[in-house]
């Protein structure tokens, strides 16, 4: 009956990124998505928190010893079975997965590719109303606006992530964009800049304030680097 889902567990390369015909829009899915998935793929641990009530999550995996990753992960299902598209990641590494949701929707398994590697992974399938952990990055605050050199940032924050998306502005020249994740340890913040429109990937790093609501600190480029400071609104 579903052939994509066979030929994508033969590792057909043929079928990489194209969408399962059966899948249904979100609103019409049997298992509910929750709102967070807690994710096991070997030794790496993530947590994919849900786009509101979109089919769009964003995902960080974390290893002893390992860079973070982040990725966007779009699910699409069809009854019990599921297919998930993992892009944008931060190693480079895309991947396709196949699973099945258990018998009461609230975890999943299943195997998945990538451009290297693969295998296989599990979930525990949060949902609206479950206790939620505390979040050692409330602190982030909703948007940071900031000052870097002559240019004017917009950072917005990606739901209750760390993950957030920036606008950079300054007259005369094309806007810039690019992805941020923000890193708190105390009061030390260090900023990984991705993926950005002019190529010109960086590396903040600075401190916050005692009371949350500015940071400031240096920053690095692949070309140039400078100072940099925000104000943090909640």
């Amino acid at each position: 009956m579903y052939s994509y889902w066979n030929s994508y567990h033969e590792g057909n390369p043929g079928f990489f990124g194209v969408l399962p015909y059966e899948a249904v829009p979100v609103q019409a899915q049997t298992y509910g998505l929750g709102q967070r998935w807690i994710v096991q793929e070997g030794a790496w641990r993530g947590v994919w928190t849900r786009r509101g009530n979109s089919n769009v999550f964003d995902g960080r995996w974390t290893q002893s010893g390992q860079r973070d990753i982040t990725a966007v992960l779009t699910i699409y299902t069809s009854g019990p079975f599921i297919f998930i598209l993992r892009r944008n990641s931060s190693d480079g590494n895309n991947c396709n997965y196949t699973g099945n949701f258990g018998a009461d929707g609230r975890t999943a398994s299943g195997q998945n590719i990538c451009n290297r590697g693969g295998g296989a992974w599990s979930a525990v399938i949060e949902r609206r109303g479950q206790p939620q952990p505390p979040q050692p990055q409330d602190r982030l605050g909703r948007r940071w606006n900031v000052q870097e050199d002559g240019w004017t940032g917009v950072w917005t924050r990606r739901g209750n992530s760390n993950v957030f998306d920036g606008r950079w502005t300054q007259p005369g020249q094309r806007d810039i964009t690019a992805v941020l994740s923000i890193y708190l340890q105390g009061n030390n913040v260090r900023i990984e800049r991705r993926n950005s429109s002019d190529g010109n990937n960086c590396e903040y790093r600075g401190t916050l304030s005692n009371d949350g609501r500015t940071a400031s600190g240096q920053y690095t480029c692949d070309r140039g680097g400078g100072s940099w400071r925000a104000t943090i609104l909640r």
